[in-house]
């Protein structure tokens, strides 16, 4: 085990996984070039571009296998520090970042609305919402932080996988904040959060801007846990293809979506690409991600 961890850090070394080459997720295009084939760590990780909605993806994508086993034994390690409990740090910032999600959507609900967090997290979302007085719940794959979350709600918290979670009941609220991009089949999950609102219920959906542009980071947003990248046109087209459409942008890669299809998916597909281009073709990635370093250094040295 201590072998496999070293072999996430060591630079110019591809990461322990073998995967398989695929199609667009989002739009299942064939035309995707690669635009970078490393990462922050300088590990040798090969990111795509889809030629048709500028989604990128690892590729050759790990499989559902390998992606378990670094999530299971890797990654809240790896990214967060933590092997039992989160840490204090951990608690007060997602206590913020809370807050401000639900004044994003606390207008939206009905009184004692049922809601669910997918990815719950250490369970904030789920604590803010259950304080206004909603009927919340929260699922959690991960058993350090899922656990933690389960001792605050007991049986409001399932320690489970999105894939493995029924329920008989239809939500008001699915929300699922900086998911997305760690799933192999990210339309398998949005078309189950649709499955499972209610006909006139809210899908929210919050992921990392990939088309951020002052600054882009290049290749430094790209990491082994992120496997796909979304911008704001893309990530409609995803929901566009789950029976979703935006009610409220948020912010570009926040959106609260409700059910419906009136999204025009080919122009989206053509800005998504276009974006894409601007920020991640010829080098760019390298380039970027330099100026960002650079910049970092500037301002501590103002």
């Amino acid at each position: 085990m201590k072998l496999e961890r070293l072999t996430y850090y060591l630079p110019f070394t591809p990461y322990p996984y073998r995967g398989g080459c695929i199609e667009c997720p989002v739009c299942q295009d064939h035309s995707g070039k690669r635009v970078s084939s490393l990462d922050r760590r300088f590990k040798r990780l090969p990111t795509f571009a889809c030629g048709n909605c500028g989604l990128l993806f690892t590729n050759p994508m790990p499989t559902d296998e390998e992606l378990a086993n670094y999530y299971t034994n890797f990654y809240r390690l790896d990214y967060q520090g933590a092997v039992d409990t989160p840490s204090d740090r951990h608690l007060e910032k997602r206590q913020m970042e809370a807050a401000g999600r639900i004044s994003c959507i606390e207008n939206y609900l009905k009184p004692g609305a049922q809601t669910l967090d997918v990815g719950c997290g250490s369970g904030e979302f789920v604590t803010g919402l259950l304080q206004l007085g909603h009927d919340a719940f929260g699922l959690e794959p991960g058993s350090t932080y899922g656990n933690f979350a389960r001792s605050l709600h007991g049986d409001r918290i399932q320690v489970q996988g999105w894939q493995d979670a029924t329920y008989s009941n239809r939500f008001d609220l699915v929300s699922c904040f900086h998911v997305l991009e760690h799933l192999r089949d990210p339309l398998a999950a949005l078309r189950k959060f649709a499955e499972w609102t209610a006909p006139d219920g809210l899908v929210y959906i919050e992921v990392p801007n990939m088309g951020e542009g002052s600054p882009s980071k290049g290749m430094g947003a790209f990491h082994f846990a992120h496997v796909i990248g979304f911008n704001h046109h893309n990530l409609i087209l995803a929901g566009l293809h789950s029976g979703l459409q935006p009610k409220v942008i948020v912010s570009p890669t926040a959106i609260i979506f409700e059910h419906g299809t009136n999204v025009h998916g080919a122009l989206e597909a053509e800005k998504g690409k276009q974006l894409t281009d601007s920020l991640y073709s010829k080098n760019r990635p390298f380039t970027n991600y330099i100026r960002y370093q650079l910049g970092k250094i500037w301002k501590l040295h103002r």
